[in-house]
């Protein structure tokens, strides 16, 4: 009798601990994978930049401009001209929600005309790709360059007005 109260109660801490460590805690988070909860929040636009470098010949002169170039800032561009389409996107403000949705106060029209200033967000490609719906359900999709719990830097292909497309990157910095 006394070996079976023994068993019982041995078989019942043993249950006690199945049951208390396979249990799955939250911990608040929404269910979201991780680089979807890195995205979640407020950034602000800190820079467009050229993706590759390109080589532009303008009256004769060949002008190299290496990846990383300034689509806002680099002089040469300011005197040719081109930073006049993306100055106003500077201040841009991107809030993504945890519920899926995207507002982006700013200037979206030369840099993001498909997205525009409102929408869904989500995550697709193995989370390789930010994925910005707009209110027409059209996906603009853009490949995540990189991220970091404060940083994230997406590809653009944008069209730059008399001079054709270019590979852009833009830099935001998390608030």
């Amino acid at each position: 009798m006394k070996r079976q109260i023994c068993l019982l109660s041995l078989l019942g801490s043993m249950a006690f601990c199945l049951f208390l460590f396979s249990c799955k805690k939250n911990n608040g988070q929404s269910g979201q994978s991780e680089k979807a909860q890195i995205v979640t929040g407020v950034w602000k636009q800190t820079d467009i930049v050229l993706g590759v470098p390109v080589s532009v010949n303008v009256g004769g002169t060949d002008y190299d401009f290496p990846s990383g170039t300034s689509m806002i800032t680099d002089p040469y561009l300011t005197a040719f001209g081109v930073t006049s389409f993306f100055v106003p996107t500077q201040n841009n403000v991107y809030t993504f929600t945890d519920s899926g949705t995207y507002r982006i106060n700013g200037a979206t029209d030369v840099i993001l005309p498909v997205a525009g200033n409102s929408g869904k967000w989500s995550l697709a490609v193995y989370d390789a790709v930010l994925k910005l719906t707009n209110a027409a359900d059209s996906a603009d999709p853009h490949w995540i360059d990189g991220i970091t719990s404060d940083s994230l830097a997406l590809s653009l292909t944008v069209n730059i007005p008399g001079l054709g497309t270019a590979p852009l990157t833009l830099l935001l910095q998390k608030q």
